[in-house]
This record gives structure tokens, sequence and C-alpha cells, in this order.
């Protein structure tokens, strides 16, 4: 940050929830479930995202005597572990960070950072390729802030919310992922985010610098990461897919079969 940038209101990701909280044991549910999916996770990639913000890295080939890798995330079965995670989609028309039909089949819960490499990664390559899906009324995506990685990641989750409040969301997003490298953790300050802004057609910068600087603002980024830390999730990209959680990074093939597969099994 220059030394001319003005200090925005900024505030840092609280700690987790104690590790017998209700939410923490189902998750652990659902973590149990997704064993198999997280080794792929493991050998495939030789580093994931997380907190520390790790760069992408190249995929360290699979064993030979290693199974086949699965296509698209398996359903999450355990009860405890469902009711938690279908609660989670609000379908809500005036939900400003979500794109997509409020009856969309299926709905993406994401939780990201814009100072992820992996979520930059998401934006850039696989979200495009899910597109036809939101157009058609197949997949709904929204958005949750999860802003940890570095010490502007708040900042940047606050600008979010200022471009959604005038509708500009996900044009803001795609603003500020197209100008990330994948391979780095972008920093932010006030002057970038209001170019961001108006890259992304935002018409009151004034207001939007306003909003984005306010401590009310904070205090929703604050507490998006408190109630996700509360469920026991730590890492960007996150996703809940319908009734299957993708715990990292994968591909668009692997997250659209996701996708299509939760769309069969809702129809079923």
């Amino acid at each position: 940050m220059s030394d001319t940038d003005k200090e925005p209101t900024t505030t840092a990701p609280q700690g987790r929830a104690p590790s017998g909280s209700p939410l923490v044991i189902v998750l652990v549910a659902v973590i149990a479930v997704l064993a198999v999916v997280v080794a792929y996770l493991v050998w495939e990639r030789d580093d994931s995202p997380a907190e520390s913000g790790a760069s992408p890295a190249t995929s360290a080939p699979a064993s030979e005597s290693a199974s086949p890798e699965p296509t698209s995330a398996p359903a999450v079965t355990d009860p405890k572990a469902l009711e938690l995670i279908r609660s989670l989609p609000k379908r809500d028309s005036s939900d400003a960070q979500a794109k997509g039909r409020t009856d969309a089949t299926v709905v993406m819960v994401l939780y990201s950072d814009f100072a992820c490499p992996y979520c930059t990664l998401l934006a850039q390559q696989v979200e495009p390729q899910l597109a036809d899906l939101v157009e058609d009324g197949t997949l709904r995506i929204e958005w949750r802030d999860l802003a940890q990685i570095s010490e502007t990641s708040p900042l940047a989750a606050q600008a979010g919310l200022a471009a959604a409040e005038q509708g500009r969301f996900w044009e803001f997003h795609d603003a500020v992922y197209a100008a990330a490298d994948p391979s780095d953790h972008p920093t932010y300050t006030t002057d970038s985010l209001v170019e961001f802004a108006k890259t992304a057609g935002v018409p009151d910068i004034d207001q939007f610098t306003a909003t984005m600087n306010d401590a009310h603002t904070a205090e929703k980024v604050t507490k998006a990461a408190d109630d996700a830390h509360g469920m026991g999730i730590s890492s960007t990209p996150f996703m809940i897919i319908g009734n299957a959680v993708i715990p990292g990074y994968r591909d668009a093939a692997f997250v659209r079969q996701t996708v299509i597969d939760q769309a069969a099994e809702s129809a079923q």
C-alpha cells in the first residue's frame, strides 16, 4: 500500500470454533464421506489451497497401482451432514452476490477469497465453463466471502460487498480475477479497488468507496469468515454443490460433472 493510500477499515478473521462445536462435528462426518476424494487431491497435486494461500503447483503423477481418478465429487449421505449443507443455499432473489435462477436445479455455495491463487484459477478456468449451466437454469452460484489469505483480503471482500450494493458484484469479481496472477497473492488498496469498480461499471464510485471503508461492511466480512470457520471451513476455494462437497480446486470437467450429477440426482 502506498503512503498516499487511505487506511481502510478492515478486520482480520477470528479464530475457529471449538473442536467440540456441533457444526464442526457435523463437518467431520462430511470429511469422512469425502476421504477418497481428499486422498486423490493429495496425490494429484502436491499443494492445496489453504489459509497460507499456497500457489498452484504441478500435479504429481499417480502411482501405477492407484485406482482410477473420480470424475466428480460423491454425494454426502450422512443425515446430519446433509441437513447442514442443505441449509446453506439462500435462493434469495435479493442476494446480489449470487447468479442464476433462484429455482435452479442445483445451487453451488462457493467460499472464496480475492487473494487466493486457486480461487483465481477457478474464476479464470472453471467458472466460464459453467456459464451455460447457469444460463439454462441448471445451476445457481452463491458467493460466500472467506477473506483470510492476505492482509488486504478483507478490504477486497468489502469492495465486493460495495459493488454488490450497486448490482455490479459479478462484474467486479470478473475484473479483479482477470487482473490476478494464479501463481501469486495479489494485494489491494482503496485506489486499486476503486479502479476495478470503474472497470466493472459501478455507477456511484463515491458511494462505493464509502461502503467499502465502512465499519459495518467490515463487520459483515468478519461474520462471513466466522460462519465459515464455525463449520470447520478454513480453506478456499470450497464448494458445496447440491449434496456434494469439493474441498479445494478441481478442474472444469470435474466441477461441471459434479453439477450434472447433482442435477440428475435431484430429478430422481
